[in-house]
């Protein structure tokens, strides 16, 4: 053994570090043993890497994901202070939906209405065809998807025909940190237009729906909640609901003023029949 090596006990010591940890770093690339011993499979680390043991330890503290720290490793040294900055922001924004989303839950257990909306409208939207992409995806990347996916499908269908309607996003099931979903990306289109690679093409039914349309600070999680929550219950009380709620994005999301609405929250329903 090279006298300068450290055992992994040791080494664990001097960095404060399991080596429970120690080998998950090893297995994840971000802490590599200076050596391996062939036979036994012992680490043994270099001194000069108590440094940067002790940084990845302080940055899981930090609730950095690890592989954000695999990148920041990877920085020079004067760009990691931004990279660090980037992840408080993030944890800043996580923070506030978590205390936004708490304040909502507490609202609706009180049966408190957590926010003023818009009142709930009304109306029948005719049956489109729609060319789609679905995805499974978590919350954490819901906006990447849904940009992309919609930049996908109007460059498609603009190739071929038109686009015929206002673009919306169907969530067949729910998203979040544990469920993927799916959604479904829809852009009504008129013309020849037809399938290639992901793009599907559909008819849409028919369907009653009541919506909300919503600012860009309405728009926002878990704000959007006490919409899905009104136009659902409305559906329900007019009605059978017989497809899956969606936003809708009928308006100039980029030029929108403040205060102006930049998308629906819509929930389809089958009117119940009228009684004499």
């Amino acid at each position: 053994m090279t006298p300068s090596l450290m055992t992994i006990g040791t080494f664990a010591q001097a960095t404060g570090l399991s080596a429970k940890a120690l080998r998950l770093y090893d297995d994840l690339g971000l802490l590599r043993p200076a050596q391996v011993d062939p036979d036994s499979g012992y680490r043994r680390y270099d001194p000069t890497q108590v440094a940067d043991a002790r940084l990845i330890g302080l940055l899981r503290r930090a609730d950095v994901p690890l592989a954000d720290i695999r990148a920041l490793l990877d920085m020079p040294a004067p760009e990691r202070p931004a990279a660090l900055r980037a992840h408080l922001a993030r944890l800043d924004r996580l923070h506030r939906e978590r205390r936004d989303l708490t304040l909502y839950l507490i609202s609706r257990l009180q049966g408190e209405t957590p926010m003023t909306l818009p009142p709930v409208q009304t109306r029948f939207q005719p049956q489109q065809n729609v060319a789609t992409l679905t995805r499974h995806v978590f919350v954490a990347d819901l906006p990447g998807a849904i940009q992309g996916g919609m930049q996908t499908l109007l460059d498609h269908v603009a190739t071929q025909g038109a686009v015929a309607g206002a673009p919306f996003v169907i969530y067949h099931g729910e998203v979040n940190a544990d469920s993927d979903g799916p959604i479904e990306i829809c852009v009504p289109y008129g013309g020849p237009v037809t399938p290639a690679g992901d793009v599907a093409l559909r008819v849409e039914p028919a369907r009653h729906e009541a919506f909300v349309a919503l600012t860009r600070e309405q728009f926002e999680f878990p704000q959007i909640l006490a919409a899905y929550d009104a136009t659902c219950a409305h559906a329900t009380a007019h009605g059978t609901c017989t497809l899956s709620p969606r936003e809708v994005y009928g308006y100039d999301w980029d030029g929108a003023a403040p205060g102006e609405p930049v998308g629906d929250v819509a929930w389809p329903y089958e009117p119940a029949p009228v009684t004499s």
